[in-house]
Parts: C-alpha cells; structure tokens; sequence
C-alpha cells in the first residue's frame, strides 16, 4: 500500500539515423560506372531501395492530450509550439497532434470519448486527481519495459513526490513531470516590510500558526469598514483547501492503508477551525472587488509554487517570495499540499515505441533545462534538474524559485483518491462551511461519511 505520510541524459531520438539511412541507400543505387552484371541489379535494387525509403519517411502521428490550454498563457503557447516543432525536426515524418480540453474533468470526460470512439490517442498528461481511476479501467500501459531499455528514464531519475502517484499493482505507469508542485503561500515582501514584518526565510520557512496570524493582522490595511489591503486572503473549504493546514499539523486526509479517510481527528478539527477563524474571527474578507495578489492589494495569499513566470508576466515589478503553510500545535513543520502529475502512455496507442520516445524526450534533461527552466520557470520531475546550469542560472534571475521543491519534503499528497467523486460528494457540505452555516466539527463529521461511502465503492 501507498504511504500517506511524508514524502521523504538523453532520452532516445532514434528515428533521424533511420531516415538518414535510407537516404543514404538511395543515393549509393546511384553511382555511375556500374560492372558488367551490376547495372541489371542496380536496376531491380532500384525500387527495393526507394520503397525502404518511403517507408522510413512515412508519416506517423502522436496525439496527445492535456489540460494545459496554449490559449491560457502565452508561455503554455510557445512551450506546446516548441516542443513540437523540435520533436518534428528531430523526427523527420512525424507529426504531434496535440487535443487541449479545458480542465481535468473536461480531459477525463473527453479522452473516456475517444477511447469509446476507437480514436487514437497516445500520450496525455495525467493529474494525480484522476490517475487513480484511468488505472483501475486499464487505459495505461506499464512503462517499465520502456524504462529497462532507457536508464536515463529510469523511476530513481525522477522526485519521489512524483514517484508516489504512478506505482500500481508494483508497475510504473508514468513520468513524473511538472513538479513538485506544492500549494505555498505567496508573500508580498515589499508590503511586509513596510508593515515592520520581517519576510525573511528564516522567519517564514520556520513559523506557526501564531505568527503566521502576527504578520497576516499587522499587514492588513482598512479603513472604516472597507478593506484597502487584505493581510491575507483565505481561499474556500474543500478537501484540498482542507489539507495545506492539515498536514502542517500532524494530520492526514487518508488512513495508512487508504481505506477509509483520517482528517475528522483533533489534528483536523483544529486545522479546521484555524482556517474558518481567519474567515469569521479575524474579518479577513470579504475581498475587495478586483483584488488581487498580482496588484498587490493582497499581501499573503494561497498560490502555487508553478506560478513564479505567471507572476513576473503580469506584474514584473512585483517584489515577493513563497513560504510553506506554517506548523500548527501539533505538527513537527510548516508544510503544505504536493503533487507531481505525470506522462502517460495509453494501452491503445497504435505505436507504443514512438510514443514512448515521444514521452521520453519531452522529459529529458534536456528538453527541459530547455523549456522548463527557459521558458516556464517551473519545477521539473527529474531530479538533476535542481543541478543544471540552466536551472541555477533561472534561479540566480529569480530567486524566489530556490529550494522551492524541498517545502514537499514536509507536505502531505493531495486528495488523490477517486477526486472527482469525493468533490461531487461533499461539494455541499464545503459551501455550507464556506457560508458560517454548519460547523467545521458537523462538516469534517459528514465529509468523513461521505468520502468513505466514495472509496467503499471504488469510485463508482
């Protein structure tokens, strides 16, 4: 069973020499002066050699699927646009389809569509919110025989966060990619220090509950009953919301073996009420009409530790940095919720071979010191990664992104059993919670009941 606790160079391009080869064979049936004898064989070759070179620069196709919409960034657009570009010309022949759907419900309802329809479909980014599921109805194929043959794509490659997610029934079913993504909490370093806060890692990457709350109350900004600025802007209930205040306080969302949840504890309740506290209590809201983290009407806010290079796009000026969630009374570390998701390979595609190599290179190191690194400014799944120069350097331009990746050491995974089912399911009782009108004791109570209903039935 999978642990509920803390998470404690070249990728094959092969198909360019092929090409290469059979236009080489071509031009050897050319040569003039043949010997007596040869020119009848040259001639009944011909063809043999010609059809062996049509056949190498075939066209082939890869579609892949995602969530990650070029429209919704324009470093999404040029990261999509450049690997494929690069794979085609590294590929002679083949093509890169890529199908984008908004959202992951939207690419699990869409991809389930194709599967139905006999479409081709070959590779898909796959968050840990449903990986779960597409293992249990078969839709992926084990990678391991791919990874025997490629040491460099090898599970050790890769961060353990995303190592967690992939494992089924002993056999490896993805790449971790595009993390640790942990959820952190985003400080405006310029407003703090105004306030007479010291922002400093020192004091954030260690605090509690107490003075998370110290720097959240010094920094909030109102005047009469409207709010100029918010010292910190609570996000909503859910079982995700739950667990960034939950594991920095001992606690768990899932029992050791999965088969039942762990978060109505006392190490819940009290995450809980901190979090409804900073709701109600402490008059953190509600926010200002357009307020933003972003144009710094808000000081300290949820993010997510991917959005250094959204963050620079639509506010260069902006002076900041992240913290994880800070420890609560019973907890041992400040910590957070993290997640890697992963590149899959489907059991249906019509080329396996390419498609891995497609796979593959997309997450080689140098793909992405290339893309990751240069143009997302994003943390990667492979380990050496945190050790290229590429990397390094965009960490000597951005600090904010150093060591990012170690606040998962302390987190806790995300609600990644059967997501999509638990959040249908226990959808109402957040909003009540959201809107004062039950308890976080009621609310945690009936969670419970309802997400154990959800993983008693698989899911179904």
């Amino acid at each position: 069973m999978r642990s509920t606790g803390r998470f404690s160079r070249r990728a094959l391009l092969g198909w360019g020499g092929v090409v290469g080869g059979g236009v080489l064979l071509a031009a050897c049936g050319a040569a003039p002066a043949a010997m007596e004898g040869e020119e009848e064989m040259a001639e009944e070759e011909a063809p043999k050699a010609e059809m062996e070179d049509t056949k190498a620069m075939e066209p082939r196709l890869i579609v892949h699927t995602d969530w990650w919409r070029p429209g919704g960034a324009p470093t999404i657009q040029e990261y999509f646009d450049g690997i494929k570009a690069d794979f085609a010309e590294l590929n002679p022949g083949v093509t890169v389809e890529s199908v984008h759907v908004q959202g992951t419900i939207g690419l699990q309802n869409h991809v389930t569509t194709m599967i139905a329809a006999g479409e081709q479909v070959d590779s898909s980014q796959v968050s840990v919110a449903f990986i779960l599921n597409w293992l249990l109805k078969d839709f992926l194929q084990p990678l391991d025989p791919f990874q025997a043959r490629d040491p460099e794509s090898a599970p050790d490659q890769f961060v353990d966060s995303g190592r967690f997610f992939n494992m089924h029934n002993g056999q490896t079913y993805g790449i971790p990619y595009d993390g640790p993504a942990t959820t952190v909490v985003g400080l405006n370093t310029r407003l703090l220090l105004d306030a007479g806060l010291d922002p400093s890692r020192e004091v954030t990457w260690n605090w509690d509950w107490d003075t998370f709350l110290e720097y959240a109350v010094k920094s909030h900004e109102t005047e009469g009953e409207n709010i100029l600025r918010m010292g910190f802007d609570p996000s909503g209930f859910s079982l995700y919301g739950l667990g960034y205040w939950l594991y920095p306080n001992g606690g768990q969302l899932y029992t050791e073996d999965i088969s039942a949840t762990a978060f109505n504890s006392p190490q819940g309740i009290a995450a809980g009420q901190f979090k409804q506290d900073l709701r109600q209590k402490y008059d953190f809201g509600p926010k200002p009409d357009g307020a933003s983290f972003e144009n710094e009407q808000i000081i300290t806010d949820v993010r997510g530790s991917w959005q250094v290079g959204y963050l620079f796009g639509e506010n260069p000026e902006l002076e900041f940095d992240f913290a994880p969630f800070p420890m609560g009374p019973d907890g041992s570390a400040p910590g957070s919720v993290t997640w890697t998701n992963q590149w899959c390979l489907f059991g249906l595609s019509p080329d396996p071979d390419l498609a891995w190599q497609w796979i593959s290179w997309v997450n080689s190191a140098e793909t992405l010191d290339k893309y990751f690194a240069g143009i997302l400014s994003r943390a990667a799944g492979r380990k050496s990664f945190y050790q290229s120069d590429a990397w390094l350097a965009r960490v000597n331009e951005r600090p904010v992104l150093a060591d990012l990746e170690k606040i998962a050491d302390t987190s806790g995974p995300y609600p990644w059993v059967h997501t999509s089912k638990a959040n249908e399911a226990t959808g109402d009782i957040w909003t009540q919670l959201n809107e004062g009108a039950i308890t976080v004791q009621e609310a945690l109570a009936e969670a419970e009941r309802l997400v154990n209903e959800v993983i008693a039935s698989g899911g179904e």
